[in-house]
């Protein structure tokens, strides 16, 4: 009897042995982080709907990373990018704030800074006052929003939609337009890698501070985010991580 007992618990064990060895640890739960498909350097670089550098792919991993979650990013056109983490598709939004999304979301604190400006092309007319441009087709980004223009202007902006921001300055640069609408860190990297290109910046539009948009069904990550976020602040990774792209 004991020896048919020994049998079976050896049998039990060659059994069990193999799932038991190759067993791997349980990944942790995953970040789904909107990488926006009309982004460009240095905010993102994509490549086959993935990220492959720029400030939106660092800034997500290291959130995650600080939080313990495992980054997945999620490539959407921005008018997409926020129903998405409304309707929970997709947790986490960053490089935004309320005016340019639809949906209810909740929101980090505000600790990106922003600029929006003006770029103009190399032939185009001088200006020195938002006024002069009220009239004139300017160039844009498809999904993107310009409150602050339509405010100023009385009216919509007169648009020649890109389908991402650097497409958009380089249509600015052959004359396709006279001047465009951008971000000053996107249009001092296209100068710095296109100096040929003749474009200038003439004036800011505004600066601003800019956050992250969670979804409401992640609600408990919201303080862990704000946390993180101060902590980064507090340590120089955050400068060390805008620094990286300016």
């Amino acid at each position: 009897m004991r020896d048919r007992h020994l049998a079976w618990l050896r049998l039990a064990l060659a059994i069990a042995l193999p799932t038991w060895v190759h067993a791997s640890p349980a990944e942790p739960p995953t970040l789904r982080i909107v990488a926006p498909t009309n982004q460009s350097m240095p905010m993102l670089r994509m490549a086959r709907d993935l990220p492959v550098e720029g400030l939106l792919k660092d800034l997500g991993e290291l959130l995650a990373q600080r939080l313990g979650l495992r980054p997945v990013f999620v490539a959407l056109p921005s008018k997409r990018a926020g129903p998405a983490v409304a309707s929970g598709s997709a947790d986490l939004l960053c490089y935004v704030k309320p005016e340019w999304l639809d949906g209810k979301v909740l929101w980090t604190q505000f600790f990106l800074p922003g600029a929006g400006v003006i770029a103009a092309g190399p032939a185009a007319q001088a200006v020195s006052r938002l006024s002069d441009l009220r009239d004139q087709a300017l160039g844009t980004v498809l999904g993107y929003r310009y409150p602050v223009l339509d405010q100023a202007f009385g009216q919509p902006v007169r648009r020649q939609d890109a389908v991402d921001a650097q497409t958009n300055l380089h249509r600015l640069s052959l004359g396709r337009v006279q001047h465009a609408v951008t971000d000053r860190a996107t249009l001092a990297y296209y100068m710095k890698a296109h100096p040929q290109s003749g474009l200038r910046e003439v004036m800011e539009v505004e600066r601003q501070q800019l956050g992250c948009a969670l979804s409401p069904q992640r609600a408990d990550l919201l303080r862990p985010l704000d946390q993180t976020i101060v902590r980064m602040q507090a340590d120089g990774s955050l400068d060390t991580l805008l620094n990286r792209y300016r």
